[in-house]
């Protein structure tokens, strides 16, 4: 009793926090408040709601009324929310969030006439204050095509929003794209000058007007923009040149899969690649596409000054004769062997290098590509990679490969073991022979299955966890740092709930 006693008289109560700590602490629940649905976890509101001192903190403070969050929902639409949080946040710049719901009922012409018309209203509310927009979110429930998402953007329209820096419009689908029947005439430099980063994921590429001009942009991400369908369109990669042409200011960009269609990339004449001087990362993101998507990506690109590049695949849905040959000059590599990106010091490849066929033609490719690299970031592929590593390290004619190398992560998906220590041991025995130092090795489990807990913050949790799902036992862990650390090599395992 009284060692508990001892430790009680050192807990401060809530009332007794001065203001400043509270005004912390709230910032950081207002700041995860928005999530990616319909639902607000915990917003200024329910702060302001608990006792008059709260409620005073709250009023007082502007910057806990900046995010304006309207659902397209009957009961949970309100104008007067919004401009409620309008006075309070007073002329302090604002988020947008706004999340189109699917109707309960799509036949209940009643209802749905209630839900469009209290849209309108909230829309023009958000519409004049929109010179303090400084981002913008829609996003339209999961195969919602009751119109409303259409409805929302033609009435929101072309508001000037001068201080806008982020736009994101996100349709949640389960495989069928959310068409538009006319482009968001919203998207024009003319009304958002200074946007700066821009998502486009799950709508077909009409939403964007046709002279989109993408010059202020540093971020870019574009997913699932074409439809499948059977009525002819123009080239969809002249639209995605034309598209990245003027946006010479990129500093990121991820390109996800049906982009535009293999089949339409034939041209009569080789296009040269547009440049993007500023670009530092690229993303590429494949599904089943055959390995001649991820070619025209890379041929369509120039980034001199490229830092990080991201490849993921799907090899196992390719075919024996369609796996990737990386000494194309296609790919990584000009005409001339020349590396098309120089500069990279960031690799991550995941899924690429080998399918239920084998391994990838041509691997050396990717060691002369890429020699400067730092830090590499694998999956399973590690196996063909260490293979052909260590084999390189025998011929002593041979240069070593990946001079500096500081870091490899090694990425393991559930439910695997970690059956290839070999390989890598006997890749890292033959560089420390050859001098080089030895790499931080950095072993990541991932426990993204059904039944696994998002938050398993327990340890004993975590482990119990690992076990169950992938089998990496206690004992399997010594063994791996064991083994490697008698080389001297630094073994970080990671389990990422």
């Amino acid at each position: 009793m009284s060692k508990t006693s001892s430790r009680t008289e050192y807990i401060l109560p809530l009332s007794k926090f001065p203001d400043e700590l509270l005004l912390l602490i709230f910032w950081a629940l207002v700041d995860t408040a928005c999530s990616i649905d319909d639902r607000l976890r915990l917003d200024c509101v329910t702060l302001a709601s608990v006792c008059r001192r709260w409620r005073s903190l709250a009023l007082n403070t502007s910057g806990f009324w900046t995010r304006l969050h309207m659902v397209t929902r009957l009961g949970a639409i309100s104008r007067e929310h919004l401009e409620t949080h309008m006075k309070r946040c007073a002329n302090a710049l604002i988020d947008v969030v706004i999340y189109v719901a699917r109707p309960p009922n799509p036949w209940d012409q009643a209802v749905a006439s209630l839900v469009f018309d209290r849209t309108k209203r909230c829309l023009k509310v958000l519409q004049e204050c929109s010179h303090r927009w400084k981002s913008l979110r829609i996003i339209n429930e999961v195969d919602n095509h009751s119109g409303l998402f259409g409805f929302v953007l033609s009435e929101l329209g072309a508001p000037h929003a001068p201080a806008l820096n982020e736009v994101q419009i996100i349709c949640h689908s389960s495989g069928w794209i959310t068409s538009v029947t006319e482009p968001f005439q919203f998207l024009s430099s003319t009304n958002i000058p200074l946007l700066k980063k821009f998502t486009l994921e799950g709508c077909d590429s009409n939403i964007m007007p046709n002279q989109f001009d993408a010059s202020s942009l540093t971020h870019l991400s574009l997913n699932f923009l074409r439809q499948y369908n059977h009525i002819p369109f123009q080239n969809s990669l002249v639209a995605f040149r034309n598209l990245l042409s003027s946006a010479r200011n990129l500093t990121s960009l991820e390109v996800h899969r049906r982009i535009f269609f293999v089949e339409h990339t034939k041209t009569d004449d080789e296009l040269d690649p547009v440049l993007l001087p500023a670009l530092r990362t690229l993303s590429i993101i494949t599904g089943t596409e055959k390995p001649a998507y991820l070619s025209v990506v890379l041929r369509t690109i120039s980034a001199p000054n490229l830092h990080h590049l991201t490849v993921h695949g799907e090899s196992l849905g390719w075919a024996e004769n369609n796996l990737p040959d990386f000494s194309s000059p296609a790919f990584f590599l000009q005409q001339d062997q020349i590396p098309k990106f120089p500069f990279v010091r960031k690799l991550t490849m995941k899924n690429m290098l080998q399918s239920m066929h084998g391994p990838g033609k041509n691997i050396h490719s990717i060691f002369t590509a890429f020699p400067h690299v730092t830090d590499v970031v694998l999956d399973h592929d590690v196996r063909e990679i260490a293979d052909c590593l260590a084999l390189e390290s025998y011929d002593q004619k041979a240069p070593p490969l990946w001079l500096c190398l500081r870091q490899l992560t090694i990425e393991m998906p559930p439910m695997t073991k970690f059956h290839y220590l070999p390989q890598l041991f006997e890749w890292l025995r033959c560089r420390r022979a050859n001098g080089l130092l030895l790499p931080v090795v950095v072993i990541r489990y991932e426990l993204q299955r059904a039944g696994v807990e998002e938050d398993a913050r327990d340890l004993i949790a975590v482990r119990k966890f690992v076990n169950d799902a992938t089998g990496y036992r206690k004992s399997d862990t010594k063994k791996v740092v064991k083994q490697l650390g008698r080389l001297g090599a630094v073994v970080n395992l990671r389990v990422n709930s």
